[in-house]
C-alpha cells in the first residue's frame, strides 16, 4: 500500500479516524459549550462526501486490480504430495 491506492486509504482512514474524534468531542463535551454545534454538521457532510468517493471508487473498476494483474505464489513443498495436482486444480 505504498502507492497511489495506499495514499488514498490513508486519507480515507484519517478523514474517518478526525470524523470520529470530533463527534466524540461532541458528545463528551457539548454539555460544557466548549463544542459548538457546527461540529455535527461538519461530521455529516464530511462522512457524506467519503461514501460518495468510495461507492465512486468501487464502481470504477479498480477493486479487480489484483485479479487482472495477476498474484505471484510459490507452491513448494517435498516431492510427490500433491503440488501438480493444486496447481492444475487452480
Amino acid at each position: 500500500l505504498e502507492g497511489d491506492l495506499g495514499r488514498l486509504y490513508q486519507r480515507w482512514s484519517h478523514a474517518l479516524t478526525q470524523a470520529l474524534a470530533h463527534l466524540e468531542a461532541y458528545i463528551d463535551f457539548s454539555e460544557d459549550d466548549n463544542v459548538e454545534e457546527e461540529v455535527l454538521t461538519q461530521v455529516g457532510v464530511t462522512v457524506r462526501a467519503l461514501l460518495q468517493e468510495l461507492r465512486g471508487h468501487l464502481r470504477d473498476g479498480r477493486r479487480g486490480e489484483l485479479l487482472r494483474g495477476g498474484v505471484r505464489a510459490v507452491i513448494a513443498g517435498p516431492p510427490n504430495v500433491g503440488k501438480s495436482s493444486l496447481l492444475n486444480l487452480l
